[in-house]
C-alpha cells in the first residue's frame, strides 16, 4: 500500500450503488485532490471490471452493494475484502449508511484507513478526511444526526452561491472563513477573494428577502 500523501493520489474509484451519493463523493474527491481522475462503479461487477483494467491509488467502498445482504456483517466485510484484494496497492476508505464500531474494528484489521458514516459527508469533508489519514494514519467518523446546521435551498441563488453558503455554514470548528474561501477557490478554479465575493452576493440576496439563516 502506498504512503498517504495526497499529491500522489490521482486515480480514484468510488464503489457506491446510490447514484446521488456516488456523485457527491466524486465531486468531493475532485475538490479535495489537486489533480485526479475519479471513476464510479455502481456494483461489484463494475468495480471488479474496472479494477482489472486500472491501477487506482484510492478506492472508496460502500459495503452494502447490490447482491449482498446489507444487514450481514459477513457479507459487508466480504465486499470490502474482495475489493481490497483486487487493489492491493491502493488505499481503501469505507463509507456506509449503517456504521458500527464492531464493523470498523474488523475493517481496520484488513487495512482500511478511513471509516465514514454517510450522514457526516458535507462540503469539504473529504479534505479533512484526507488530512486525518495523512497526519494520523486513519480517519473515523461515526453517525451523528446532531452535527451541522439544518439544510436550506433558496431558488434565487446560483448553484455556486448555494454551494458556497453551505460550505460556510457547515465549516468545522477551528476552520476560518478565509480557509473556506481558499478551499472553495480551489474547488471552482478561482481565487479565495472571488469565492468571498460570491458569498457576499449570496448573503445580500438572503438579507434582502429576510431569509438569512443563522450562522451567516
Amino acid at each position: 500500500m502506498m504512503e498517504m500523501t495526497t499529491e500522489y493520489v490521482q486515480n480514484v474509484l468510488v464503489v457506491e450503488d446510490q447514484h446521488l451519493m456516488r456523485t457527491i463523493l466524486v465531486d468531493e474527491l475532485k475538490a479535495a485532490l489537486a489533480t485526479c481522475f475519479v471513476q464510479g462503479a455502481a456494483n461489484m461487477s463494475q468495480a471488479m471490471d474496472m479494477l482489472e483494467t486500472n491501477q487506482f491509488d484510492l478506492v472508496v467502498i460502500d459495503p452494502g452493494l447490490p447482491g449482498f445482504d446489507p444487514r450481514s456483517q459477513a457479507d459487508r466485510i466480504a465486499v470490502v475484502q474482495t475489493i481490497m484484494e483486487a487493489s492491493p496497492d491502493a488505499m481503501h476508505f469505507v463509507i456506509t449508511g449503517s456504521d458500527t464500531d464492531e464493523e470498523w474494528q474488523a475493517l481496520q484489521k484488513l487495512g482500511v484507513l478511513a471509516y465514514l458514516a454517510k450522514n457526516v459527508i458535507r462540503p469539504g469533508s473529504m479534505v479533512d478526511v484526507l488530512d486525518d489519514v495523512a497526519n494520523h494514519g486513519e480517519s473515523v467518523r461515526f453517525s451523528d444526526e446532531t452535527t451541522g446546521p439544518p439544510e436550506f435551498v433558496y431558488s434565487e441563488l446560483t448553484p455556486r452561491e448555494q454551494e458556497i453558503l453551505n460550505w460556510v455554514r457547515q465549516r468545522p470548528d477551528g476552520k476560518t472563513r478565509r480557509q473556506i474561501y481558499d478551499e472553495l477557490g480551489n474547488r471552482f478554479g478561482i481565487n479565495g477573494e472571488s469565492a468571498e465575493r460570491h458569498y457576499k452576493r449570496a448573503r445580500a440576496k438572503l438579507l434582502k428577502q429576510g431569509a438569512l439563516p443563522k450562522g451567516l
